[in-house]
């Protein structure tokens, strides 16, 4: 199977392990909706396309490219921050006997920790990406 050249929806299910319902042990269910990772590529277009300098390297949702980290990164990103939303919503404590658990918030401040990370690795490496497009622009070798 050849690698594709943009991020698709099966491609971000592969990357963070919720291809089948099997995946998710919890929530007997894919954790995300293809409508919620769409959602999460039009942000990640949008927020690189809004990054400094502005017009270089504009990419179309629907066809991110995959041959870096910087647009997977950054649909991660928008995911866990949508589920770290999602989850802080539902926050409460399971007890059965002498023991409780805050399932939601262990699961809410995973995902906030995954989204940091992501969030931090896509905009230093669009950052980085957008500047060497401006600077073979300006010295002619893009």
């Amino acid at each position: 199977m050849a690698y594709p050249a943009y991020i698709t929806i099966e491609l971000v299910r592969q990357e963070i392990q919720d291809r089948t319902p099997a995946d998710n042990s919890i929530d007997c269910d894919l954790f995300f909706s293809d409508e919620e990772i769409l959602h999460a590529m039009d942000r990640a277009a949008a927020k690189y396309n809004g990054m400094s300098p502005l017009g270089i390297d504009v990419v179309d949702p629907r066809r991110l490219p995959a041959n870096t980290d910087v647009f997977m990164d950054a649909v991660l990103a928008s995911l866990y921050k949508s589920a770290t939303h999602k989850l802080a919503r539902n926050i409460m404590t399971w007890q059965t006997g002498d023991s409780s658990v805050d399932l939601e918030k262990t699961r809410m401040e995973m995902f906030s920790a995954l989204q940091k990370q992501a969030e931090a690795a896509w905009k230093e490496a669009g950052r980085e990406r957008k500047m060497e497009i401006n600077r073979n622009l300006a010295w002619g070798y893009f």
